[in-house]
């Protein structure tokens, strides 16, 4: 039974400008074929050769317009952050991965173990095989072909299956790869919903996931049934706590932008801002006065006018802010700012909004709104700010801001959260030779750094004998085979107190 075409809607106009074919689970199950016939040859390249071709389409993606003109159109996002973070975060994780780095993740290491003196064990790192991305809606380009390549350069094929409302970045990318001549096969895209999803977990190597925490633990149970790998990043619930003594004009601009970039549809932007009760009232006046500046609306690629915040790439997402502002001015919460949809922009359009007043139980505060809405929740002192920022189920990310560096890091190190910033937001994701990752309900694995190269190979022990110390090997290797001795039992009972204090 075939799947239905896709129609690809702009969320900034509410008009369908695509229609792309969806691939049900027979050709999903063809392009992983194709897959793991390519990628033995794809590994056995050396990697100088996998950077050579990695690069070559990372300059290509910097350098075609129509690359930023189609992540605008099927995301709804300004022209900047489609270049200044989508396109340079690509070209930065390829340098990174193809460089220094992926040369240290794949070298051999020698152990020399203390117990078998006369051994070598050598770690040597192969390819998984082919490795599945479902990649989200609101980084086409960034979370979907920006997560494949780790994976490539440590010599996998990748089979890619993008968000079915932003599919057509993946797919550029991958008419882009065909057309520098890359190895064919070595990376595919394939398109649909939860059909396609299930296809590609069924029968790959290992699975990247970005996406909701309901969408996650399918995923994860499908993997675990199959045992084999996942990394899976859900979400956040990020908080940004602000102390007495920070700089507030620079913590009132950095939690605006990391609150309503993408008009807040990022996994590590600030969804809670909790500020110590000495400067409440200043940083929320500040904040309000920084967003009445902001430009918000239609980001045409073929208009010279400049746009801070653009338009939900998701319209279920409007849906979700209305319900937990509606709950929380229903409890007490106060709007400083914002609160409505801009239909006089288009359909896809939601105001800035910032809430005060809000308590930890509502719901705004409890879970990820992924929208352009900020609450701000009121700490008596650090010790509170740090029960709050804690005070939830999910630990992606968070920042900590104070005049004082050195006690911001240590109260950094109490925060619950796989990456924490102190006196900035949103950079970590660009700190690539770092791990960055989740803990709780946010997921599981890392992105980036050495460690996240690593994660897409599979580990081998060569053990072997030393230099010269093969006639050694072989006497001590008679003392522990059969028939066992008494002489040595009572060897390793002198031994065993001397050695283990």
């Amino acid at each position: 039974m075939s799947t239905p075409d896709i129609d690809v809607v702009s969320p900034a106009t509410g008009k369908a400008f695509a229609r792309v074919p969806s691939h049900d689970a027979t050709a999903v199950e063809a392009a992983i074929v194709r897959a793991r016939a390519a990628q033995p040859a794809w590994a056995a390249l050396p990697l100088a050769e996998r950077r050579r071709a990695l690069r070559r389409l990372s300059h290509r993606i910097a350098t075609d317009p129509e690359v930023v003109r189609t992540i605008m159109r099927e995301s709804g996002k300004p022209r900047f952050e489609a270049e200044v973070i989508e396109v340079l975060y690509t070209c930065e994780m390829t340098r990174f991965a193809t460089g220094r780095a992926g040369r240290r993740a794949l070298r051999d290491e020698v152990h020399s173990p203390l117990l078998m003196a006369t051994k070598r064990a050598r770690v040597v790192r192969h390819a998984l095989g082919v490795v599945g991305i479902i990649g989200p809606w609101n980084w086409p380009l960034l979370n979907n072909y920006g997560d494949a390549i780790a994976p490539l350069a440590m010599g996998n094929a990748v089979v890619l299956k993008p968000s079915p409302i932003t599919p057509m970045t993946s797919l550029l990318v991958e008419r882009l790869w065909r057309e520098e001549g890359l190895p064919k096969d070595v990376f595919q895209v394939v398109v649909g919903g939860a059909e396609t999803g299930e296809a590609l977990v069924s029968g790959v190597d290992m699975v990247f996931f970005t996406g909701s925490q309901a969408t996650g633990r399918l995923v994860a149970q499908a993997a675990g049934a199959r045992l084999i790998p996942c990394v899976l990043e859900l979400g956040g619930n990020s908080p940004m706590i602000v102390l007495a003594d920070a700089d507030l004009e620079r913590a009132a601009r950095a939690a605006v932008w990391s609150a309503f970039a993408h008009s807040g549809q990022v996994c590590i932007r600030t969804e809670r801002l909790i500020v110590e009760a000495s400067i409440h009232d200043q940083l929320v006046q500040r904040c309000v006065e920084l967003m009445a500046e902001l430009r918000q609306g239609h980001d045409d690629p073929a208009s010279d006018r400049e746009i801070d915040v653009g338009a939900i790439t998701f319209s279920p997402q409007m849906d979700r802010a209305d319900r937990q502002i509606a709950e929380a001015l229903g409890r007490g919460a106060r709007l400083a700012a914002g609160g409505a949809r801009r239909s006089d922009l288009g359909p896809g359009f939601f105001a800035p909004t910032l809430l005060v007043g809000v308590t930890p139980d509502m719901e705004v505060s409890r879970h990820e709104t992924f929208a352009p809405v900020l609450p701000v929740l009121r700490a008596a002192d650090a010790e509170e700010a740090l029960r709050l920022a804690n005070d939830s189920a999910h630990g992606l990310s968070a920042s900590i801001w104070s005049g004082d560096e050195a006690r911001a890091r240590a109260l950094a190190r109490r925060l619950e959260a796989g990456t924490v910033c102190v006196n900035d937001v949103l950079v970590n994701y660009f700190c690539v030779e770092a791990p960055l990752g989740g803990i709780k309900a946010s997921g599981l694995g890392i992105r980036h750094g050495v460690e996240g190269l690593r994660q897409f190979c599979r580990i081998e022990t060569i053990v072997d004998d030393r230099f010269l110390a093969r006639g050694l090997s072989g006497l001590i290797a008679r003392q522990l085979q059969f028939p066992y001795s008494r002489k040595v039992l009572r060897l390793v009972d002198w031994l065993l107190p001397r050695l283990y204090r």
